[in-house]
């Protein structure tokens, strides 16, 4: 006797992603709902407790937390993460930009190996007090190039726009 769940049937997106030979998947960690429609008649929606990301939106995701993260703050990979901690407190200025960019530009690649950084862009703005970052990323295996992800570092932590 076979028993079939259609709880575990793929949904269109991760079949085309297979199809390519390529599934990136991540969960996001918001806490907005997350709803499965069914498609048979009169059924209710699910309600889930996380929501799926895949592809580039689970590559993005990473990247936030590679660099929100410092190393040592993961117990089971203490490698894990960019440390900005060093430029959150100190005075902004054009030569620590410098090198915030540097360690970036380092870092990034080793610790997340699915894109290609292009460059890094770091704008000091002394009004604001914060590093305007600018990461320009290509993700060849998914065929998207020039992909521009903006944040911003100042006493608040890392924050993206």
């Amino acid at each position: 006797m076979a028993i079939k769940l259609n709880i575990v049937k793929p949904t269109t997106q991760v079949e085309e992603s297979v199809k390519q030979g390529y599934l990136y998947k991540d969960i996001s960690l918001d806490l907005n709902p997350y709803y499965t429609e069914r498609s048979e008649l009169f059924a209710s929606s699910d309600i889930n407790d996380l929501q799926p990301l895949y592809d580039i939106s689970a590559i993005i995701t990473s990247l936030k937390n590679i660099l929100t993260t410092s190393p040592g703050e993961k117990i089971l990979n203490p490698l894990f993460g960019l440390d900005l901690r060093d430029y959150l407190f100190e005075s902004i200025s054009e030569t620590k930009g410098y090198f915030l960019g540097e360690d970036i530009v380092r870092g990034l690649p080793g610790q997340e190996s699915r894109i290609k950084l292009n460059f890094v862009e770091v704008i000091v703005d002394r009004e604001e007090q914060q590093y305007d970052i600018n990461l320009n990323i290509s993700v060849p295996s998914l065929n998207v190039y020039g992909l521009t992800i903006f944040g911003v570092l100042n006493n608040d932590g890392y924050t993206f726009v």
